[in-house]
Protein backbone atom coordinates (compact mmCIF):
# COMPACT_ATOMS: atom_id res chain seq x y z
CA UNK A 1 0.00 0.00 0.00
CA UNK A 2 3.00 2.37 0.74
CA UNK A 3 4.88 1.74 -2.72
CA UNK A 4 0.98 2.39 -4.35
CA UNK A 5 0.48 5.78 -2.53
CA UNK A 6 4.46 6.84 -3.19
CA UNK A 7 4.52 5.46 -6.97
CA UNK A 8 0.72 7.75 -7.43
CA UNK A 9 2.06 10.79 -5.73
CA UNK A 10 5.64 11.03 -7.86
CA UNK A 11 3.76 9.96 -10.94
CA UNK A 12 1.82 13.06 -10.65
CA UNK A 13 4.87 15.33 -10.19
CA UNK A 14 5.31 15.84 -5.90
CA UNK A 15 8.43 16.37 -5.10
CA UNK A 16 10.56 13.32 -3.78
CA UNK A 17 11.60 15.34 -0.27
CA UNK A 18 8.10 15.68 0.00
CA UNK A 19 7.49 11.81 -0.35
CA UNK A 20 10.05 11.46 1.60
CA UNK A 21 8.75 12.98 4.59
CA UNK A 22 5.68 11.60 4.15
CA UNK A 23 6.84 8.15 4.47
CA UNK A 24 9.29 8.64 7.00
CA UNK A 25 12.17 7.78 4.93
CA UNK A 26 15.41 8.95 6.86
CA UNK A 27 17.51 9.26 3.48
CA UNK A 28 16.80 10.49 -0.17
CA UNK A 29 18.12 7.69 -1.61
CA UNK A 30 15.63 5.22 -0.21
CA UNK A 31 13.34 7.42 -1.95
CA UNK A 32 14.92 7.84 -5.29
CA UNK A 33 13.17 4.41 -6.60
CA UNK A 34 10.18 6.52 -7.34
CA UNK A 35 12.02 9.65 -9.33
CA UNK A 36 11.92 6.46 -12.36
CA UNK A 37 8.21 6.75 -11.82
CA UNK A 38 8.37 10.28 -12.13
CA UNK A 39 10.42 10.34 -14.97
CA UNK A 40 8.27 8.42 -16.75
CA UNK A 41 5.08 9.79 -16.04
CA UNK A 42 6.74 13.25 -17.34
CA UNK A 43 7.57 11.45 -20.26
CA UNK A 44 4.37 10.11 -21.10
CA UNK A 45 2.99 13.72 -20.86
CA UNK A 46 5.41 14.57 -23.47
CA UNK A 47 4.63 12.41 -25.97
CA UNK A 48 1.30 12.45 -25.63
CA UNK A 49 1.20 16.18 -26.75
CA UNK A 50 3.33 15.52 -29.73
Amino acid sequence: MRHTFAAHLAEKGMPLVHIQDLLGHDTIGVTKVYARLYEEARKAKYDYYL
